[in-house]
């Protein structure tokens, strides 16, 4: 059986109004992702690529074209419909993560959990593996805001994996860590991609990156200018085991 792909961009056309002036920021997108792709957005700065990231997100309705998830048109939907279905079918991570200030990491991590009815006691268990997972089950009792740069990642990909959905999308997850830390952030989602299978969609404009994707998708004035499907070599057990506790 043809593999039919977990999301299907057709002829995405977006503008902004700034002033008078319409501005188009996305022209005629095409694109499919396929289950169990890694895939990386790659561009300039204001290329359009985190605009299309919301676009899939159902946080930007296109002027025209459609966005197909799972075969459903998101923009079909009403707008609490579309709430709910990106809670389902998406794990977010961003470059800042917008943490709850009265809760220490085991209940951030444990938040959306909350919000699909999961009692207290079942949700905190759950996002404990999830930590332990990442190794920041450590500082459970801490404060996101004062953990590292790279521990606040690795505790934002705990939450978005808690609720188990099977797309992974991250905007510039790596934009503020240095090399070290962000190296160790790109192993975690490769490592998602490798063992767990999820749907990975990265934004980034760094072309380092290259080596840890199955697609590259290349951006430039709002246009996709290239795709690229590509073998990679596979990241060693041992640089697994430095990332995830296996």
């Amino acid at each position: 059986m043809h593999k039919q792909p977990i999301i299907k961009i057709e002829n995405i056309k977006k503008s902004f109004k700034v002033g008078k002036n319409l501005i188009p920021v996305l022209k005629d997108i095409n694109l499919d992702v396929f289950p169990g792709e890694f895939s990386l957005i790659t561009g300039p700065s204001g290329c359009g690529k985190s605009t299309l990231l919301n676009t899939i997100l159902g946080l930007e309705k296109p002027d025209s074209g459609r966005v197909l998830v799972e075969n459903k048109d998101i923009y079909q939907k009403k707008e609490d419909q579309i709430a709910k279905f990106r809670h389902q079918k998406f794990g977010i991570v961003y470059q800042q993560s917008n943490w709850i200030r009265s809760l220490n990491v085991i209940e951030n991590i444990a938040f959306p959990l909350y919000l699909s009815g999961l009692s207290e006691k079942r949700a905190i268990l759950k996002a404990k593996e999830y930590a332990e997972l990442f190794k920041v089950i450590e500082f459970e009792k801490y404060h996101p805001l004062e953990l590292s740069g790279g521990q606040q990642q690795r505790v934002a990909i705990a939450r978005a994996l808690v609720t188990e959905p099977k797309i992974i999308l991250a905007d510039e997850p790596t934009g503020s860590l240095d090399s070290t830390a962000a190296a160790d952030i790109m192993y975690a989602f490769k490592f998602l991609s490798d063992e767990f299978k999820k749907t990975i969609i990265l934004v980034t404009h760094n072309p380092e990156y290259d080596s840890y994707a199955t697609m590259i998708v290349k951006m430039m004035d709002g246009q996709i200018k290239s795709v690229k499907d590509k073998k990679i070599h596979n990241i060693s057990e041992d640089e697994i085991k430095n990332v995830v506790q296996l």
